[in-house]
């Protein structure tokens, strides 16, 4: 028994041979969030308000959350929950093609090179925002592929890497299916 990854998978599986089956994980985008809200759309007979229920996609992180609350309430809104933006993508890592657990991991993005000034003042180290990355963990060697950056570009999503060419909408859940159907 090993260790349970940190973020959840479906228990149902996708096979088109016996022996081919893929699981499907629910990976949380850190820079954007689902609200969930209720909107008045008319009112009944007795003047009471009825509701409708519906969902947005808002371009911030979840530790903003009491201000995205406030946004949507002075627009006459009442939020109902507000919970990050899930992708779904399967464990066929596509960089090497092996299987492992996809998750968004944070990257060390601090300075620790030590300078030698001319003038040996002491400058403050430049401080560059966090970087979230999509990466596959692999039980065999390659132990970790990182895949592409995530975040706001300008939507929610993955930025493109020009030097591995990969496409992640090809690897999103519905359309990944057509290359798993062609590898089996």
């Amino acid at each position: 028994m090993g260790r349970k990854p940190k973020n959840s998978f479906i228990a149902g599986t996708i096979a088109f041979k016996k022996g081919t089956e893929h699981k499907v994980y629910d990976v949380k985008l850190p820079s954007s969030v689902m609200v969930t809200y209720k909107i008045p759309i008319s009112t009944k007979l007795d003047g009471s308000p009825i509701y409708g229920e519906s969902t947005m996609f808002v371009y911030k992180p979840i530790s903003e959350k009491k201000m995205i609350k406030k946004e949507i309430e002075k627009q006459g809104m009442k939020v109902i929950k507000i919970e990050p933006q899930i992708v779904k993508l399967t464990d066929l890592c596509p960089q090497c093609g092996k299987r492992g657990i996809p998750k968004i991991e944070r990257k060390d993005t601090t300075d620790n090179r030590t300078r030698t000034w001319k003038n040996k003042e002491k400058k403050p180290r430049a401080t560059r925002p966090d970087e979230f990355w999509l990466t596959y963990d692999h039980k065999t060697f390659p132990k970790k592929c990182r895949i592409v950056q995530a975040g706001n570009y300008p939507h929610p999503g993955f930025k493109k890497n020009e030097r591995k060419n990969i496409d992640m909408r090809k690897y999103y859940f519905p359309w990944v299916t057509k290359i798993l159907k062609n590898q089996s």
